[in-house]
């Protein structure tokens, strides 16, 4: 991958930052904004790779939380975590 590839993968600092519900709402408001097609082309793409930071952010931050829940069950007084999805079981 060459290094402007890279650099537009990047998520800029202040939208790490950034919660999810944060993220999302700019998210919107972004894609809104493309939507209105009432920006010139520099501007479009402007807005693109930034849209495109915000939901890579809401990507990864939906995904830290899937790995963070735990699904507990109790079994034999010990609380246990449970499968996710289709994860094998001991």
């Amino acid at each position: 991958m060459n290094d402007t590839i890279k650099e537009q993968m990047t998520i800029p600092k202040d939208i790490q930052k950034m919660s999810f519900e944060k993220a999302y709402a700019a998210l919107k408001a972004s894609t809104d904004r493309l939507e209105a097609e009432e920006i010139d082309l520099e501007t479009t793409l402007k807005e693109y790779s930034r849209a495109s930071a915000l939901a890579r952010q809401c990507a990864n931050l939906l995904d830290d939380a899937e790995k963070r829940v735990q699904v507990l069950i109790e079994s034999e007084g010990v609380i246990q975590p449970a499968p996710l999805d289709d994860e094998p079981t001991d």
